[in-house]
């Protein structure tokens, strides 16, 4: 008992420890700029202070990006071990399934803004659909590449799909259809109840396209199956509950990838496969690009709310209140547990109460970037805004160099999570040290 007291206390030890190690990053790097302003003071305007030309351009959605791709970056270095920082094997959901729905969400929100902005210039709706695709194209080729980056180069074993795919294929179908439906200058109706629920009105299509996405995503994940499996298995299959399933891994999500695709084709070291064991299945193929779409629509409603609704309080307020909403509709497809509901909260699976659940906590995450950033003015972001402002190049970058030294080394006796999370503390940092060298010097990689 004392020994495990002791390593249990160890632990907590190295995790306060790298708490106040970052806690005094972000102490020192705002004070550096505080000094640092004082003293290069100009009449030019700062990086990071500027008031923007469009009044849509929030530091927050950059900040909240940043966010997100700094803490992926954290993740994917192996988040010191700890097992609630990592992804979960199949139910439930851990602080590393935020990333990816973050991502996901947070680029719904930008085509609105996006969109309108290429209106007001005069862009044809044609030009900007094209733009959608040629974007959507560069980021599957780009994923695909990555792919191969670790993974096996031989084309009859490439992994097709992945991070970046995903984000493709959902930002295809999200923003192409609202480059080709949006109005271009849209009326409410008249009256009060017209006036509060503009926004809500004005994606009225987006809501249907995400209705009919959800729909088929349920029908074919409850009726499509292996014939020698049972309609709606929701399982690991493999070793799971005794072997009840063994080759029915993934249930209508995993038949399809392996139909489809072909099970070479698919990601073959998941952490489901390497606990239960089974057939190949991809956390991120085919049939959860459905429900994908549809997290990237309800965040083109979030980026609604800030074209039509021009106060804070409004803006905050209509977030939480969705938040609310689908946190609460999540949790009624889980019945309230990790395993029994009607849909559990799974990743691998992209279930639809992992995108309510997921789409909620951003809706709350992005109403307190808000209003500290934009509405109250007490913080430019830092020092996440900077890696928001190259989102991409990060990712691509990180991907690259996720074994290469200066951002990763090894010591001997690197088994405790003190040394894990210092390794991916320094990792962490210096991509952020890199975006905002970029920033300083007004790089911005966009595809």
């Amino acid at each position: 008992m004392t020994g495990m007291s002791n390593k249990l206390l160890t632990k907590q030890i190295s995790l306060l420890l790298a708490i106040g190690v970052l806690l005094g990053i972000w102490v020192l790097y705002g004070l550096v700029r505080l000094v640092m302003s004082r003293v290069w003071r100009t009449g030019k305007l700062r990086y990071g202070d500027k008031e923007l030309a469009i009044q849509q351009r929030l530091r927050a959605l950059d900040t909240f990006r940043g966010m997100a791709i700094v803490f992926m970056i954290f993740v994917n270095d192996g988040a010191g071990g700890y097992w609630w920082l990592e992804h979960a094997t199949w139910n439930g959901l851990t602080a590393g399934d935020l990333v990816f729905p973050s991502f996901l969400w947070i680029m719904g929100v930008c085509i609105p803004l996006s969109v309108k902005g290429a209106f007001a210039k005069g862009v044809p709706r044609w030009k900007i659909f094209m733009h959608v695709v040629r974007r959507s194209f560069l980021m599957f080729l780009i994923g695909v590449a990555l792919n191969t980056v670790y993974g096996d180069n031989m084309l009859s074993k490439i992994r097709i799909f992945g991070v970046l795919q995903r984000l493709a294929v959902s930002y295809f179908v999200a923003a192409g259809f609202y480059a080709l439906t949006a109005p271009k200058y849209f009326t409410p109706p008249r009256g009060a109840c017209g006036q509060a629920l503009k926004d809500v009105l004005s994606c009225a299509w987006c809501w249907a396209l995400a209705g009919v996405l959800v729909a088929v995503h349920t029908v074919v994940t409850f009726v499509v199956h292996h014939p020698d499996c049972p309609a709606g298995y929701l399982g690991p299959g493999g070793k799971h509950d005794d072997w009840a399933a063994p080759e029915c891994s993934g249930g209508a999500a995993g038949y399809i990838d392996r139909l489809v695709l072909g099970s070479s084709h698919l990601y073959q070291w998941a952490d489901r496969w390497q606990v239960y064991g089974g057939p190949k299945t991809d956390p991120e193929g085919l049939l959860g690009c459905l429900t994908s779409a549809a997290q990237v629509l309800l965040g083109v409603q979030a980026g609604a709310t800030v074209l039509l609704q021009r106060s804070h309080k409004a803006r905050v307020s209509r977030w939480l209140a969705w938040a609310l909403v689908f946190a609460l509709a999540g949790a009624l497809l889980t019945g309230f547990s990790r395993d029994h509901g009607v849909l559990p909260i799974n990743k691998n699976l992209w279930s639809m109460s992992f995108v309510l659940v997921t789409s909620a906590i951003c809706l709350v995450l992005l109403s307190i970037c808000y209003v500290f950033t934009d509405a109250w003015r007490l913080w430019g972001g830092g020092p996440f805004r900077a890696p928001g402002l190259n989102a991409i190049a990060l990712y691509i970058g990180h991907s690259v160099c996720s074994n290469m030294f200066p951002f990763h080394w090894k010591v001997p006796n690197m088994e405790t999570h003190a040394m894990q999370l210092v390794e991916a503390l320094w990792g962490t940092a210096l991509w952020v040290i890199i975006a905002h060298v970029m920033a300083k010097k007004k790089v911005f990689i966009t595809l």
